[in-house]
């Protein structure tokens, strides 16, 4: 089933806003389009099957689907999934495009074969579903400021997500490993470290070991340590937490190598790294 522009997406407001609170209301019916869509699981899980691949998504995962991704969805383990989502034109997303002047990155992300994916941290889930429910309340009130709205929040999405922190893989990337990556920046998973990724994997750690630096270029250590440093930056910015407490909050058991790993990532210690971006951002 195609599904056009035209008859969905007002013309002058670029976009469209959609919200689906119970599993049985959102497509089960393999369909592509001819414009952009992002969507959001605010609450539960869903199976997204997209290109011939499945994955299951729970609260907080971020898609962005391009056009001619063929796609549907069905019900997870019977349970309930409530999810919004922005549709919009092609020329609003290449406008978007060539306001970020990131053509690199424009290609990483239209060009693989399936779409990127990101989880939103806890703390921005509820702020996120905010923002896409007050801009499909207010959608038809004024047009135009419904569409300058759209292409602001659009740029913000892409560069605040997928442009910082969705896993861009390889094309011949196994679509298992993409989605263990994916279902990694997770924090509880995060947290468990190798254990939550062989877990999520169903694959020996010989195997697995072999994927990560066949197709990433890293061991899947490097990986989960550089989860867990991204980890300790959102604390050190965002909470009044010790180094030695963001340590042992973020998953690793010894202090010294906390610190090495930190230093060696960003060039100095995580307080030097706090002060130095607090006074930045806080003058």
């Amino acid at each position: 089933m195609e599904l056009r522009a035209a008859n969905i997406i007002d013309a002058e407001i670029e976009g469209h806003y959609g919200y689906f609170p119970i599993v049985e209301q959102i497509s089960t019916r393999l369909h592509y389009h001819d414009f952009y869509e992002i969507f959001l699981i605010a609450k539960g899980t869903i199976a997204h099957h997209i290109n011939d691949e499945t994955v299951i998504l729970s609260a907080g995962s971020l898609v962005f689907v391009r056009p001619d991704d063929a796609h549907y969805f069905s019900k997870h383990e019977e349970q309930n999934c409530e999810l919004l989502n922005i549709a919009f034109l092609q020329k609003t997303c290449h406008a978007v495009w060539e306001f970020l002047d990131d053509e690199a990155s424009q290609r990483d992300i239209l060009t693989p074969h399936l779409p990127p994916m990101v989880l939103v941290p806890q703390q921005e889930l509820k702020p996120l579903v905010r923002q896409l429910e007050n801009w499909g309340h207010f959608l038809y009130r004024d047009k135009r400021q419904s569409r300058l709205a759209l292409r602001g929040m659009l740029a913000n999405l892409l560069s605040e997500h997928f442009l910082t922190q969705c896993i861009i893989a390889h094309e011949t990337t196994p679509y298992w490993l993409q989605t263990v990556c994916f279902q990694m920046q997770d924090r509880e998973h995060i947290i468990e470290g190798r254990d939550a990724l062989l877990r999520l994997a169903h694959r020996t750690p010989e195997y697995v070991g072999r994927s990560f630096k066949q197709y990433l270029g890293i061991t899947p250590s490097q990986f989960i340590n550089n989860l867990r440093l991204d980890y300790a930056v959102d604390l050190l910015l965002h909470t009044d937490q010790t180094s030695t407490e963001i340590c042992f909050e973020v998953g690793f058991g010894n202090l010294s190598h906390f610190y090495h790993l930190f230093k060696e990532r960003w060039h100095c210690s995580p307080n030097q790294y706090r002060k130095r971006h607090q006074q930045a951002l806080i003058p």
